[in-house]
């Protein structure tokens, strides 16, 4: 099965809308799509304007919002965000599952050269993420020490060491981020019905696609590879 979990801020206009449309267009049962929040509120309704999106095809949704969980990541084969910047936060949260994040807009993106850029600024992001990580496990007494004594100088100073490390793997993101076309899916949240339209229809694209190519990846593919 190809489990899908579409990511978004509230998880009540995009993901859902996501979710949806995917739940309804997949061709079998082999297929399962589910969404989440990172800055979610667990049981919030779908937005008006996206329920309305679909209530004009003819779907219904019962949808209630949740955040993104440990859970959530260990049960999907692939996570697609919204935005680069979501993507940038699930892996930051959560380093070790680089390799299963992408934007919606570029995991269906297909030309090589743009491909391999987002590969080495992927690989370059989990790097700095990793790096954050244990330069804080490392150095966690004394920040521990510097906080309960508001010791504001030395923690300006490791603050300083910690970015020096993450300089070079930074200036890699933001030259790859230069040269990259947006991959971004904008927020209707609060819009007129006619912006949830428009989102709702760049979804249905970008899904459309999505489904092709899994469809045409799978048998063909182990898990680990697609």
């Amino acid at each position: 099965m190809k489990k899908v979990l579409f990511v978004c801020t509230g998880n009540t206009c995009r993901s859902p809308l996501a979710e949806a449309v995917f739940n309804n267009q997949k061709p079998d049962g082999s297929y399962e799509a589910r969404s989440a929040g990172m800055m979610a509120m667990n049981g919030m309704p779908m937005s008006e304007g996206s329920r309305t999106a679909l209530t004009k095809r003819g779907l219904k949704e019962e949808h209630l919002s949740q955040g993104l969980t440990r859970d959530l990541l260990d049960w999907a084969d692939l996570v697609l965000t919204m935005t680069e910047s979501h993507k940038r936060t699930v892996i930051q949260q959560f380093p070790e599952e680089a390799g299963n994040i992408y934007t919606l807009k570029e995991f269906i993106y297909d030309d090589p050269e743009t491909k391999q850029l987002i590969e080495k600024m992927d690989h370059h992001i989990a790097q700095l993420e990793l790096k954050r990580a244990e330069f804080i496990k490392k150095h966690e007494d004394k920040i521990k020490k510097y906080n309960e004594d508001q010791d504001i100088k030395h923690q300006q100073q490791l603050e300083e060491e910690l970015l020096a490390q993450l300089k070079p793997e930074q200036e890699a993101i933001e030259y790859a981020a230069s040269k990259l076309p947006s991959f971004d899916i904008s927020d209707p949240f609060g819009a007129a019905d006619d912006v949830y339209e428009i989102t709702y229809r760049e979804i249905e694209e970008a899904v459309k696609a999505l489904i092709e190519k899994m469809k045409k990846h799978n048998g063909e593919q182990t898990e680990e590879e697609f």
